[in-house]
């Protein structure tokens, strides 16, 4: 494929690449796009206000909507994500999970660098996979965010999802994934797999306690013990922290 350009599509630049593929900031007749350049087939067609507009299709890329603003991730690196604007950050990112699980589709790579901001505190869910999420024993996905039953190779649901959304508050609240104190990639998949939590307050002691609990429950190592929809995880956030 020339990478020079893709589909009418001119590529200016790398904007990201991970398991699934590379995005590429790209122009088109209409201005600029975000090209995904995917290594299987193309994840289903989502249209949500909370999912990230696709322009067009071809068999291995996707045209859609550039968000200039950035990410979740990269907004709490540069000091700019309260608890209050993390948990309107997440029920946004609930709407647009729970709406895809209806749909009979799990994202399998939940974290905040696939939340972009476009206008304020308005987050667009980017970067759906399509299965598989691991091949020949690689996790084709974060590890730091990945359920039990998705690293075990498990058939998955949206619970995954929601475990992943636990372990991406727990991230926003506190600037470090839930196990960053493994040393490597395989501690951190056993730590997903046995360890509990440590609570938020921890590391976050402003935080009210109810707050633990809830990020708990959330990711909770069997999926039948986790909150039964992402947005029943994030009202319970946003109750929790007031």
């Amino acid at each position: 494929m020339d990478l020079a350009s893709i589909g009418g599509y001119s590529i200016q630049s790398v904007l990201g690449t991970g398991g699934t593929g590379t995005v590429y900031l790209a122009h088109g007749a209409a201005g600029p796009v975000a090209l995904k350049v995917v290594t299987d087939e193309c994840p289903p067609l989502l249209v949500h206000p909370h999912i990230v507009p696709v322009y067009e299709r071809g068999t291995h890329w996707l045209a859609m909507q550039y968000v200039p603003g950035g990410d979740a991730d990269s907004a709490l690196r540069a000091g700019q994500m309260s608890p209050a604007r993390a948990v309107r950050i997440i029920a946004g990112i609930a709407e647009a999970l729970d709406f895809a699980h209806a749909q009979g589709v799990v994202h399998g790579d939940v974290k905040p660098s696939n939340f972009l901001l476009d206008e304020g505190d308005h987050a667009l869910l980017t970067d759906f996979g399509a299965p598989p999420f691991a091949r020949n024993g690689e996790v084709l996905v974060s590890a730091a965010y990945a359920s039990p039953e998705m690293l075990q190779g498990k058939d998955i649901d949206g619970l995954a999802d929601v475990y992943s959304l636990g372990c991406s508050l727990f991230r926003l609240l506190t600037g470090k994934p839930p196990f960053f104190d493994a040393g490597s990639q395989a501690e951190v998949v056993q730590a997903q797999l046995h360890r509990e939590p440590p609570p938020v307050s921890r590391f976050a002691p402003w935080l009210p306690a109810a707050i633990d609990d809830v990020i708990a429950t959330a990711m909770a190592k069997d999926p039948s013990q986790r909150y039964p929809s992402a947005r029943a995880f994030a009202d319970a956030a946003a109750s929790a922290l007031g």
